[in-house]
């Protein structure tokens, strides 16, 4: 099976599992569950089951539960509308719970396939696998490196037929090159690639020559039953982390600046890129990207916006604050325009991932 497509069922079994926290929470409470979707209508195939229509949909941006009287006030006892507030609120917050969760069942298993770490930080609970190795952890858009197709996570081994043993060698090496053709080898999903580039003669500080960020990494595994505690570790280190990424890009969006260098926004095409690169690096490389999409997703689905799982937290919010729900009409509204606006946003980043 080829990477793409792993990554791509990778993709839609996350969806499927966030799906089904909302789903299992609105059983739960029992809530009547109209319809279960995998993807945005059009339907493609439906098939009803109990009370419920499982779909497969046309557009494979996400998914959907369909709760009875989600939408409208509905006097039933089996209606989303009639449940208590914080039965509600735990029935929304169940996607983004379910993320949280995936991650950390993720992380787990990689502290025991083995992490990598960046040198000298290395945990005394831990057995360091093999020597250390030179990391490109980032590339500059544009860059010489960027144009000649090195990528994050590539591993460096030499540069024109010299053995790279540290990062400053690599540093020396690449600012003597300036100007000249330089040949750079690395380490791919485990064979040897080369790339030719040719290293600037004047670029921004901090972005190299070459235009790569590196880091001198090993790789560490924890014993099983270790395990648990540094998978929560790991979700709240990758939380924080996203956290600061979506910072970062809010303020660049409302100052005019620019991303710091190796940062870029991408969308589903520019994911399952990056995911297929991550699988051919290996079984760890895999689970960490699996790792930070899973949070990334639970930290944008949390977030206070219309026709997000956060959006809908803010409108019940609100109803425990005044005493009574906002009206319907609104809250359709809202949610119509935003849902609107980020499949917009969704199919305009994923056109300029593919070069138009």
């Amino acid at each position: 099976m080829s990477p793409i497509l792993i990554i791509i069922l990778s993709l839609v079994t996350l969806i499927f599992l966030h799906e089904l926290g909302h789903f299992l929470l609105a059983k739960k409470y029992g809530v009547r569950v109209e319809e279960f979707g995998i993807g945005i209508p059009p339907r493609l195939f439906g098939k009803k089951i109990g009370e419920t229509i499982y779909s497969l949909n046309w557009i494979p941006l996400g998914g959907f539960v369909k709760l009875y009287g989600e939408d409208r006030k509905v006097s039933d006892e089996r209606s989303f509308s009639s449940k208590p507030l914080y039965q509600r609120a735990l029935i929304v917050f169940g996607g983004v719970a379910a993320f949280f969760v995936i991650a950390f069942f993720i992380f787990s298993i990689q502290s025991v396939v083995g992490i990598r770490t960046v040198a000298g930080g290395e945990s005394s609970m831990a057995e360091v696998v093999g020597e250390p190795e030179i990391v490109i952890t980032g590339v500059v858009d544009e860059s010489p490196a960027k144009e000649a197709g090195i990528q994050g996570g590539d591993i460096l081994l030499g540069i024109d037929e010299k053995k790279i043993e540290t990062m400053e060698d690599a540093r020396v090496i690449l600012e003597g090159k300036k100007g000249k053709e330089t040949e750079i080898v690395v380490q791919r999903g485990g064979e040897e690639v080369s790339f030719s580039l040719v290293p600037r003669e004047e670029y921004a500080e901090g972005e190299g020559a070459a235009g790569i960020a590196m880091a001198t990494t090993v790789i560490e595994k924890y014993p099983l039953y270790y395990a648990p505690v540094k998978g929560a570790s790991m979700t709240g280190g990758m939380t924080l982390i996203v956290l600061r990424g979506f910072g970062m890009l809010f303020s660049s969006l409302l100052t005019g600046a620019s991303l710091p260098p190796g940062m870029e926004i991408g969308g589903p095409v520019a994911i399952v890129g990056i995911g297929a690169g991550a699988f051919t690096r290996g079984l760890s490389d895999f689970l960490q990207f699996l790792g930070a999409i899973t949070i990334s997703l639970a930290v944008l689905n949390i977030m206070p916006i219309p026709a997000l799982d956060g959006g809908r937290l803010v409108f019940l919010a609100i109803e425990k604050m005044k005493g009574n729900p906002i009206s319907e009409k609104l809250e359709y509204g809202l949610n119509a325009v935003f849902f609107f606006l980020l499949i917009g946003l969704m199919i305009f980043i994923t056109f300029r991932d593919l070069g138009f």
